[in-house]
């Protein structure tokens, strides 16, 4: 049988004796959990910046969205929102790729015509508008829809297939295969030089 009396002031003992680290200043314990937080630290540094740049580098981040049917991918970097279609305010003696200003939030965005430089229907209005940032200022073009981010490996790029000189275009750097479809990749600085 247990005696419930000296189980209890065992554990009192246990309780009230200090523990070997406590009231000495040299305690190893302090010591040995700072000594192990800062190299579990440094192992996941280690761990990341070795793993993390080689992997980023030979990979791309995209948006991928339609247009009259196509599937076109830009890069994430430089997209600063997708927003709905606002109002149009006409820019007198703008250039005819302008299609207007817009406000979003207080900001004005500069709403330019990428289906007419990519041979789609330019009178048509997309459901989504990309914008994104510029040297000028925030620049807006809209879209049917943005489908979605995806990441792929730069070797999975392939060149723009040319089957005659008129449809060769310096905006597509590439196209890729992606959920059993062909996405065409858009260079934005030229597309919107």
């Amino acid at each position: 049988m247990v005696d419930l009396v000296k189980a209890r002031a065992k554990a009192k003992q246990r309780r009230a004796a200090p523990l070997p680290s406590e009231g000495r200043p040299d305690a190893a314990a302090p010591d040995k959990l700072e000594r192990f937080k800062e190299e579990a630290g440094k192992r996941r540094e280690r761990a990341t910046a070795t793993a993390a740049p080689a992997a980023d580098a030979d990979r791309v981040e995209l948006i991928v969205f339609r247009i009259d049917g196509e599937q076109y991918a830009i890069e994430v970097e430089r997209v600063m929102e997708i927003a709905t279609p606002r109002p149009l305010t006409r820019v007198p003696n703008a250039d005819p790729f302008v299609r207007g200003v817009m406000s979003l939030r207080g900001i004005v965005v500069t709403l330019v015509d990428v289906r007419a430089r990519l041979r789609h229907d330019p009178h048509r209005r997309g459901e989504q508008v990309i914008v994104i940032t510029d040297q000028g200022g925030p620049l807006g073009f809209d879209v049917d829809r943005v489908l979605r981010p995806v990441k792929i490996g730069r070797d999975a790029i392939e060149p723009h297939p040319v089957v005659h000189a008129s449809e060769e275009r310096p905006s597509i750097r590439g196209v890729f295969r992606q959920q059993n479809a062909l996405t065409i990749l858009l260079d934005l600085e030229k597309l919107l030089a």
